[in-house]
């Protein structure tokens, strides 16, 4: 509490909560309103982060392996897709707004959209054999060719149950 005491540590809160929202309707939100702004929902909309995806280096979403992917995360319970989230970002939720109108063409994003899905990194072994891997500063999930939705299941489960996150302790 002390140190919210001091100007500079309030100058710089105050800059912050600018930021993500008028400082002007600090005074008219409620505390539910607050947390939705600055945190996201509680829960994951899986429409609205497919519409925020972005496919790179010649991925295409009508990839069987990313097919599959978005049929296993379909699966997920809200539970696991908070924990799918915090693997591939490092967030606990995730903005449930963006400027660029649920995925027109405009490009200006609210961190960390959009979600970028890639190749892994490459080419050694069967895919199937493949972990997934993680830029969690750039949402971006390198994702192997699984031959099976089961596969899939079965990795992106391992991924986000067995991690091991250094920086989470």
């Amino acid at each position: 509490m002390r140190e919210l005491q001091t100007p500079e540590c309030m100058t710089a809160v105050r800059a912050g909560l600018g930021s993500i929202i008028p400082l002007q309707l600090l005074t008219t939100l409620t505390p539910l309103e607050m947390e939705l702004r600055t945190c996201g929902l509680p829960y994951i909309n899986l429409e609205f982060l497919k519409a925020h995806t972005m496919y790179q280096v010649g991925l295409m979403e009508t990839d069987q392996h990313i097919e599959f992917f978005w049929s296993a995360l379909e699966l997920f319970t809200q539970e696991e897709l908070c924990k799918f989230i915090k693997f591939a970002c490092n967030q606990e939720r995730i903005p449930f707004t963006c400027p660029c109108k649920d995925g027109g063409p405009d490009t200006a994003h609210v961190p960390p959209y959009p979600m970028k899905i890639a190749p892994p990194d490459g080419a050694a072994g069967s895919p199937d054999s493949r972990y997934i891997r993680v830029e969690t500063c750039m949402f971006m999930i390198k994702l192997p060719q699984y031959s099976s939705l089961d596969i899939m299941l079965e990795k992106l489960r391992y991924a986000i149950h067995y991690r091991e996150d250094p920086l989470s302790g």
